[in-house]
């Protein structure tokens, strides 16, 4: 289902509210978001609107498993 994921870039880097841009590859369509504290702020299009819940809750989560490995 994650085809591609990648952290695009770190905003306010080194600061107390530093957070990371992605962008991710979900059966065929591109999705971009922030992580900032275990939380995904998405961009426009949003990815609820072509996937169902359980769909996105797998897709969140695999960000967030990827996020903490990045960041420990």
């Amino acid at each position: 289902m994650l085809s591609t994921f990648q952290i695009t870039k770190a905003l306010f880097q080194n600061q107390i509210h530093e957070r990371f841009s992605f962008s991710v590859n979900c059966g065929g369509n591109d999705y971009q978001g922030l992580y900032y504290e275990g939380r995904i702020n998405w961009f426009n299009p949003q990815p609820s609107t072509k996937l169902d819940g359980k769909q996105l809750k797998q897709i969140e989560s695999s960000i967030t498993k990827k996020m903490h490995q990045f960041l420990s």
